[in-house]
């Protein structure tokens, strides 16, 4: 059943409106929960992840909120539209929480209280009202910018920050990547039991089949992640709580490329677990191998190639190399990698980006180079520390990248 002409009419207004003209993805999720709703469908979460956002038949909403994200973002734009353009349409659609059924009714229901109350209330004690709506305005003021100024305190990056503003105005939802390292089973007579094994020259279940093509031995159900992805966690989760933002986590190893559309992605890991990512560094000028430990950089315009290798990790003094690459995603979306070869480099350069401080000489390279700080760009850092505890860093390569 299509939608009713009556109800069409006013879709129509909404979706060319300033506030849904420019997300195809807010139209066409509002024109399919209407449509749903016109036919008298009662839409299940699984159902909408399946039909509408092409999810397959594991998809599990406890892993992944992307229906309830762009679902939430939904409802927060038809409120702001009936504010502002849309304060003088005489009907409306609302989802109410809890559900995806779109409702449509007349502007005057959409209140709390019906309209006649306040006609009364306001004619009768008009000057009494107005006192008190002043004082509770006064009240209200004082609070908020009391708790503005508390705010300010957790504020760690500004909305419009140019690294991570797309992270933080964006209605896109956020996948945070855990890099995992790939381990097999086997079922151990020696030790009577199942052990976990990990083979250095094995980084996925493609290398372990190519490199073992005749073993039967199962994928590891249980995931091990190194320290350059755990360490890393803290500063990037420090930025999105201070600005209420909300994430989706999944290991590297899980990762497919539908995902590569439909999110913001940031990845925090060792360069052996970059799994279905890696592909995305063809979007750089970078090249890396495992074994020897070393990244490969072919410079745009140029027929010349500059090779960096970083030693095996040892108990003393250490180098690291760290790519730190923006790349643009499929879907205008974009995806940042953070990965290093040990576990020195990568947890250093995540804090490094959330610091306006000590990011500040790579800001003023960018400035000088390409007088801008460009949306998409790839780093190479050299970290050295002892340990895992950092004590400089070094900007070997740094570059723009195309927005396309």
């Amino acid at each position: 059943m299509p939608i009713h002409p009556a109800q069409k009419k006013w879709l129509d207004k909404i979706l060319n409106s300033s506030e849904f003209i420019h997300s195809k993805i807010d139209q066409a999720y509002l024109t399919y929960l209407i449509e749903a709703s016109s036919q008298g469908r009662e839409l299940k979460e699984t159902t909408i992840a399946i039909e509408f956002f092409g999810k397959n038949a594991n998809f599990n909403p406890a892993e992944d909120t992307i229906v309830r994200s762009h679902t939430y973002t939904l409802r927060k734009k038809l409120e702001t539209y009936y504010l502002l353009e849309g304060k003088n349409d005489k009907y409306r659609f609302r989802i109410p929480k809890g559900h995806y059924r779109v409702e449509f009714i007349p502007a005057s229901k959409a209140f709390y209280a019906p309209y006649w109350i306040f006609q009364i209330v306001f004619k009768k004690y008009a000057g009494f009202t107005i006192a008190v709506l002043f004082g509770l305005c006064v009240i209200l003021g004082i609070r908020v910018h009391s708790l503005h100024q508390r705010l300010q305190k957790y504020k760690i990056i500004e909305q419009n920050d140019p690294i991570w503003k797309d992270y933080l105005q964006s209605s896109l939802p956020i996948l945070i990547v855990v890099g995992d390292h790939f381990f097999f089973d086997e079922q151990s007579e020696k030790y009577k039991g199942t052990i976990a094994i990990r083979h250095p020259k094995v980084n996925s279940a493609e290398d372990f089949h190519a490199l073992f093509p005749n073993l039967i031995l199962e994928p590891s159900t249980e995931p091990y992640f190194p320290y350059h992805a755990i360490w890393s966690l803290p500063p990037i989760l420090s930025i999105l709580f201070s600005a209420n933002k909300n994430f989706t986590l999944r290991k590297s190893s899980d990762i497919t490329p539908q995902m590569l559309d439909e999110y913001n992605i940031i990845f925090l890991g060792s360069i052996k677990t970059l799994y279905k990512l890696k592909h995305t560094l063809l979007k750089s000028h970078f090249r890396y191998q495992i074994a020897p430990h070393k990244v490969i950089y072919c410079p745009p315009n140029t027929d010349s190639v500059q090779c960096y290798e970083t030693k095996l990790h040892s108990p003393g003094p250490n180098e690291d190399l760290v790519l730190a690459l923006k790349l643009p995603g499929p879907k205008h979306n974009s995806i940042f990698l953070i990965a290093s070869y040990h576990s020195l480099g990568a947890p250093s350069i995540a804090h490094y980006f959330i610091s306006p401080e000590l990011r500040k000489g790579l800001e003023q390279k960018f400035q000088e180079k390409f007088h801008t700080i460009p949306p998409y760009f790839e780093v190479l850092f050299r970290v050295t520390g002892i340990d895992k505890t950092p004590y400089s860093t070094e900007i070997l390569v740094f570059n723009k990248l195309s927005e396309n």
